[in-house]
């Protein structure tokens, strides 16, 4: 059983060789040639000229009919069916000359019956020829027409893909538009309504407390309140009007945001950085500060991480960044747990997944070694001049 098996697959190996061999040469006879119209038909009439004097030389000892094909083929994909069906006219007629050439002394050339044998034999040659010289053309027409096929829909697919990656490009815009007007709509509409909210609240606790009201400390108590709610929006509509991040500022904003998630979510982050992001652009750097913060964020909403690390590096060839957290991990589809609806949670890998192929590089999110998820996002960098 093994050795019919082997049998079997050397027979199919030789056979898938035997095929790229002609792939090969169809591919090549397909394709057209670097000389000239010219050159073409100077090659192949001597091709066509030598295979009949090679005919002529051996006597007629050895049969070169096949030989013609080379030539015959050669015109056909070269210059044309006009040319393939002269050159196989050519082909039979010095065929024919051959023999004549190579007919014994006492041979009668014009006796009926062996100039009869001598055309016939020809006149068949010539259809043979005739007929290679249709099936080449076909297969060839065949061939050329696949290979406008395919061209036209590679490049219907590259504009394709180019109008996605624009779409996805109009996108991000559109919600940066989005995010900057509601972060100028915090800053300049409310954060102002909720200073002069402040304001008064701090007019109102000076003046209870001039009578010795005690209602005074309740009026300082809304006076924090209303400050504490300014100091919030204030920092959502910095994170909104936050819309590029210069490379030269990307380690000090990882800090900032480090920063935050410890003060103000009450889990320690840890951000460990090196390497130059001035080898950075501005594209690539806003969309790795963007994809950290969305990590971040989902660690803090859906993951019920006690702790985060952010690790971000910056080498000759690669621009890696890292956050890991010992939270829940990764949400299945049914429960997103602590909360979260899957939608909520899968939106937020879309995006990181998003602005990674936008700056061409690869996004990894599994389980962490703590148990938790880690986002790996690997960039790849130009190599410097």
């Amino acid at each position: 059983m093994s050795s019919e098996s082997t049998s079997f697959r050397e027979e199919g190996a030789a056979a898938a060789g035997a095929n790229r061999f002609f792939a090969r040469i169809i591919a090549r006879l397909v394709s057209p040639p670097e000389h000239g119209r010219r050159v073409s038909a100077f090659i192949v009439l001597m091709m066509a000229g030598v295979i009949g004097w090679l005919y002529v030389v051996t006597d007629g000892v050895v049969s070169l009919q096949v030989f013609y094909l080379v030539p015959v083929i050669l015109a056909v994909s070269w210059l044309g069916v006009g040319w393939g069906v002269g050159l196989a006219f050519l082909s039979a007629l010095l065929r024919f000359a051959g023999d004549v050439a190579n007919s014994p002394e006492d041979f009668e050339f014009f006796a009926y019956s062996h100039l009869v044998r001598m055309l016939s034999n020809r006149l068949s040659s010539f259809l043979v020829y005739l007929v290679v010289v249709v099936v080449i053309h076909e297969l060839l027409q065949l061939s050329r027409q696949l290979e406008a096929r395919v061209q036209a829909r590679t490049t219907a697919l590259r504009q394709a893909v180019e109008a996605r990656e624009r779409l996805q490009n109009s996108l991000l815009e559109a919600g940066q538009r989005e995010r900057r007007a509601i972060g100028r709509d915090l800053h300049d509409g409310l954060g102002q309504h909720l200073a002069a909210t402040a304001m008064a609240a701090s007019i109102l606790a000076k003046r209870l407390a001039t009578r010795g009201d005690n209602l005074a400390e309740d009026a300082r108590g809304v006076e924090n309140l209303v400050k504490a709610g300014i100091d919030q929006s204030r920092r959502i509509a910095r994170g909104l009007l936050l819309e590029t991040v210069r490379p030269e500022d990307l380690f000090s904003e990882l800090e900032e945001l480090a920063a935050a998630a410890t003060h103000h979510h009450g889990t320690p982050c840890v951000l460990s950085a090196e390497g130059s992001p001035e080898r950075l652009d501005v594209h690539v750097s806003s969309h790795l500060f963007y994809i950290a913060r969305e990590a971040l964020r989902n660690a803090l909403k859906h993951g019920g991480a006690s702790r985060i690390q952010i690790q971000f590096s910056v080498g000759r060839a690669l621009a890696a960044l890292s956050v890991t957290d010992n939270g829940r991990g990764i949400p299945d589809d049914k429960a997103a747990g602590g909360g979260a609806s899957p939608r909520e949670s899968g939106m937020g890998l879309h995006i990181m997944a998003q602005r990674t192929e936008l700056i061409g590089g690869k996004l990894h999110v599994g389980e962490s070694p703590s148990g938790g998820t880690r986002v790996d996002c690997r960039v790849p960098l130009a190599a410097a001049a």
